[in-house]
């Protein structure tokens, strides 16, 4: 069964950016009736800053684990595909969306390796585009693909969900669903992107760091990114 998590970064449970992930959740069961789709709202979830204390890469867990973003790692691991949505706050993604990337052991532990994901933004005057390219680089930097994005424009009080936005979205549902199917997503720039970033930026730092990053290094050994012999 292909699985899928819908990730709401807005404080605003029902807002605009609630409304559009809601409305493609829809549309995927509607395409594909068999899918599992979990839907996270952050903004119902007790968050906790990351602290900066590293216990993550030495132990392999955050020693916060107690607000659900632990469980929210580990899904991510687990499925298939993720859809992040986030309104943007100050030209960036929202201070919920933030804190779950500080916590949620992305890029170093290679989170989102092979998933095709896509991002959702909302926006009203400026900025959208910048907060989407947080996304996007998150994405990539962790190994994902980013097979689908959806960036729109709306002033306070607009509809979120139109006649125009419904068609919007059925297409990008089905798009992404195929993305989902292929057991590689990325993009030719993707696959270089991710053996540069990592064989030239990540490996090498870590590696010059065995007793830091012990956690890290037997992860990245039991998901195979690694010989064991290291």
């Amino acid at each position: 069964m292909m699985k899928i998590i819908i990730i709401n970064g807005s404080p605003r449970i029902k807002g605009a950016t609630g409304q559009i992930l809601r409305k493609i959740k829809d549309s995927l069961i509607e395409i594909n009736p068999s899918i599992k789709i979990d839907y996270i709202d952050l903004a119902k979830m007790d968050l906790k800053f990351c602290n900066g204390c590293t216990i993550c890469y030495k132990k392999g867990n955050c020693p916060l684990n107690d607000d659900g973003l632990e469980n929210l790692s580990k899904a991510m691991e687990n499925s298939d595909g993720i859809i992040f949505g986030s309104p943007t706050y100050v030209t960036n993604v929202s201070g919920h969306f933030k804190v779950m990337m500080d916590r949620c052991h992305f890029v170093f532990e290679r989170l989102l390796y092979n998933k095709a994901c896509f991002s959702v933004v909302t926006y009203e005057n400026y900025g959208g585009k910048k907060a989407q390219k947080v996304i996007n680089e998150l994405i990539r930097n962790s190994g994902g693909a980013v097979s689908c994005q959806y960036l729109t424009k709306l002033n306070n009080g607009d509809v979120a969900i139109n006649d125009k936005r419904n068609i919007q979205i059925h297409k990008l549902s089905r798009k992404y669903l195929a993305k989902i199917e292929k057991n590689n997503p990325l993009s030719i720039y993707e696959r270089i992107y991710r053996k540069l970033s990592f064989d030239i930026g990540i490996k090498p730092h870590v590696l010059k760091n065995k007793s830091r990053y012990k956690g890290l290094i037997d992860r990245w050994m039991k998901n195979g990114f690694l010989d064991k012999k290291i």
